[in-house]
């Protein structure tokens, strides 16, 4: 019943945030997307190849990322399978099928026939493929043919990519905790937790991993830094504050994308701030009034934040000044902004892939890539770009 009731609460939540109208009140205001306006192109959005990797996912917290690993790219969809393509031409070199690996009541009792299978993913690193199931565990495969290394229990669901830190897999759960894993055995070496509130969004943050320590962000508005050795928190300070009477009101989760250059940390949280801490120095750098839940991206010196308005604002990395500022994609639940070159990439619900510039925020190419939408980022390596489309199709393009 607990369970059931949480559910309720988070559906409330997304009706809410997506400006629904529950009781069909024709009074209610509604954010409709802003349609697209036409532009002078200036780039091309070459179509290199496509694949199929499998059913697209129900529930649109789940945003299976691909990872690019050399000359190979290994993609996930929701149905359960992970794919190993060559990047040059889409060849596929293997492909698994998750539930292959649970046998008999085991997967019975796993997989209900109407969820999705693979919830979290894709995570690389030391010659692994780590993808969280519906089941509850963090699956490693690896990543020469796809067999199975191990696969080991988790607190919760994994909605996230697991890292990859020395000799630890990292995962985070959408129940507060951290959980790190041999990267030989799969043995849970610990587990770091913190309280979150009874009403959250759906989804986490992806952690961070680099200069010997694990950052990662929480729907009650904190971040940890906490020691991959130990697995506990140098650091664990709040970046926003829950305000408001209503539990709608309290919401300041981090979910979306944190960024981590050169000792700074760029963090948003959704109704709360975005805020610059140097970690080296201890100290905040600059901090705004700001809301997201996809996070930021980075590049030419900027962040590009993308608000829970589909507003993209790009700001000087040092002071946090605005140094453009679209709002031609409100409402479209525009993908979180990838740099690609010269170029930042997003995508949007309708399916749409837009590619603008870096110097000053102008579009210079669009393209349709799948009708059934984009949500999960664009993985950009170099002028290619890799988009995972909702349909579980995956698309190769390059910037000219």
């Amino acid at each position: 019943m607990k369970s059931m009731l949480s559910q309720i609460q988070i559906l409330i939540v997304l009706l809410v945030l997506s400006g629904c109208s529950w009781f069909g009140d024709k009074e209610e205001e509604i954010n409709q997307p802003e349609p697209l306006q036409r532009f002078s192109a200036e780039l091309d959005i070459v179509s290199l190849w496509s694949r199929k990797i499998g059913g697209g996912a129900e529930d649109k917290a789940i945003r299976l990322e691909p990872a690019v690993v050399g000359s190979r790219i290994f993609a996930a969809s929701a149905s359960g399978i992970v794919m190993a393509l060559q990047t040059g031409n889409g060849r596929p070199l293997w492909q698994r099928q998750v539930k292959d690996f649970y046998v008999g009541k085991e997967l019975k009792n796993a997989f209900a026939e109407d969820v999705d299978v693979i919830t979290g993913g894709v995570g690389v690193g030391a010659e692994l493929v780590l993808v969280g199931t519906a089941a509850g565990d963090v699956v490693a495969l690896y990543q020469s043919d796809g067999s199975l290394a191990w696969r080991s229990r988790v607190s919760s669901e994994v909605l996230a990519p697991p890292q990859v830190i020395d000799d630890l897999i990292v995962a985070q759960t959408i129940d507060g905790k951290v959980s790190a894993f041999d990267i030989t055995s799969g043995e849970r070496q610990w587990i770091f937790s913190t309280s979150i509130p009874s009403l959250t969004l759906r989804g986490t943050s992806t952690p961070l991993v680099g200069d010997d320590v694990v950052i990662v962000g929480f729907s009650n508005g904190r971040i940890a830094l906490i020691d991959p050795r130990k697995g506990v928190a140098a650091v664990d300070e709040r970046i926003a504050a829950a305000t408001g009477r209503s539990d709608l009101e309290r919401l300041v989760d981090i979910d979306g994308r944190m960024i981590f250059s050169s000792g700074r940390l760029y963090v948003a949280t959704y109704q709360g701030r975005i805020v610059a801490i140097d970690l080296n120095e201890g100290r905040s750098l600059w901090s705004e009034e700001a809301s997201s839940v996809v996070g930021m991206g980075s590049g030419f010196g900027n962040v590009y934040l993308a608000h829970d308005d589909d507003r993209i604002t790009a700001m000087d990395m040092d002071n946090g000044r605005v140094q453009w500022d679209i709002q031609a994609l409100l409402n479209r639940d525009v993908t979180v902004p990838v740099s690609a070159g010269s170029y930042v990439a997003v995508g949007d619900f309708e399916g749409y892939l837009h590619i603008v510039a870096q110097s000053d925020g102008r579009f210079v190419a669009r393209r349709r890539v799948d009708n059934a939408g984009i949500f999960t980022p664009v993985v950009s390596d170099g002028s290619r770009l890799y988009v995972m489309g909702n349909s579980g199709k995956l698309f190769a393009f390059e910037i000219r």
